[in-house]
């Protein structure tokens, strides 16, 4: 079954944001602004929607690990550092051999902490760019879905003015209407009472209005 998106891109064909332009700008991180939720109060979103912001969650949580990890890396090393500072005295003075394989284990470590230091460096440069290019697909596909759905509300709220406009004028006349027949039965009842005088004019209300 052919989704709304396709189905839009094969109607109107696909509007294409134009990215360098929006690199210039300050675009918010989509699903992290209140404003973006509320585009889709009374809108359904798209599988391709749905996916772009589950892909930039996992981009938002990846970069929060890693932030994580090389927190505790940070940490370790400075405890395997100041392990280090501790045996040295035994190790080389005393030449304590079990401190020296402690040592080795420790500097081990170290190493160890700083490669994996370095692969997350790389990983926290990429990722802002991930993030940037994920939130402007996004924004790229917000932008078909909704413009679709104004132009859709346009021209229904087009019709609803003609209606409007139609029902307002059906009402003036019926307003009309009922003043010119209240102002009708009015004259012709003011002029038989006159006429026929108050009890005659009972009998026949009785008779006919009961």
């Amino acid at each position: 079954m052919l989704n709304v998106f396709k189905l839009l891109n094969r109607i109107y064909g696909r509007t294409k944001l134009d990215k360098k332009v929006l690199r210039k700008n300050d675009i918010s991180l989509l699903i992290l602004d209140e404003r973006w939720n509320s585009l889709f109060k009374n809108i359904e979103k798209t599988p391709e929607i749905e996916k772009c912001e589950e892909k930039l969650r996992e981009l938002l949580k990846l970069q929060a690990r890693l932030i994580s990890e090389s927190k505790e890396n940070a940490a370790l090393k400075k405890k395997y550092l100041n392990r280090i500072m501790e045996l040295t005295t035994d190790a080389y003075e005393n030449g304590n051999e079990e401190s020296k394989e402690e040592m080795r284990q420790c500097e081990k470590e170290i190493r160890r902490i700083n490669n994996r230091n370095l692969d997350i460096e790389k990983e926290l440069e990429k990722i802002p760019e991930h993030i940037r290019q994920a939130n402007l697909t996004l924004l790229d596909y917000a932008v078909n879905i909704v413009y679709f759905r104004i132009r859709s509300d346009q021209k229904r709220v087009a019709e609803l003015e003609k209606q409007i406009e139609e029902t307002r004028e059906k009402l003036r006349l019926l307003i009309d209407e009922k003043e010119t027949l209240s102002q009708d039965y009015n004259e012709i009842y003011s002029y038989f009472h006159d006429l026929l005088g108050p009890e005659e004019l009972e009998k026949l209300d009785r008779k006919f209005f009961k």
